[in-house]
């Protein structure tokens, strides 16, 4: 950078340029840093899931993958017998009155830490 002459005149558009270069890593360093971020609540949200008869659930967790910009999202896919058709396993752990056991929400509060952190050493080990 110590040797990058400019001429005055054009020091605006430099510096223009070089923050959207900048803005483009951060922007690729945190889609990377999101993918590891879901990886994280993944594994978490395995460990956390009841095991039940198949242990089948626990092993249904999967992500989205980067469908959306700066997005991630993650959810279970397993599906049980409901009155109307399938419903996902996971509404009636986490809803239901009388067979709710309530873990998802509080295995993401308890994961936050986790995913910013891999978040933020993405982004600054790609800046």
């Amino acid at each position: 950078m110590a040797d990058l002459k400019i001429d005055p005149d054009e020091l605006e558009g430099a510096i223009s340029e070089i923050l959207e270069e900048y803005g483009d890593a951060v922007f690729k360093a945190t889609e990377e840093g999101l993918t590891n971020a879901e990886k994280i609540l993944i594994k978490n949200l395995k460990e956390a899931s009841p095991e039940g008869i198949t242990k089948q659930f626990k092993k249904h967790w999967k992500g989205k993958g980067k469908k959306y910009k700066l997005r991630r999202y993650v959810g279970n896919t397993k599906m049980v017998k409901g009155k109307k058709g399938k419903i996902p396993l996971a509404n009636i752990l986490e809803y239901s009155d009388k067979h709710g056991k309530p873990f998802i929400r509080q295995t993401f509060a308890k994961s936050i830490r986790q995913m910013a952190k891999a978040i933020v050493d993405e982004v600054k080990k790609g800046s």
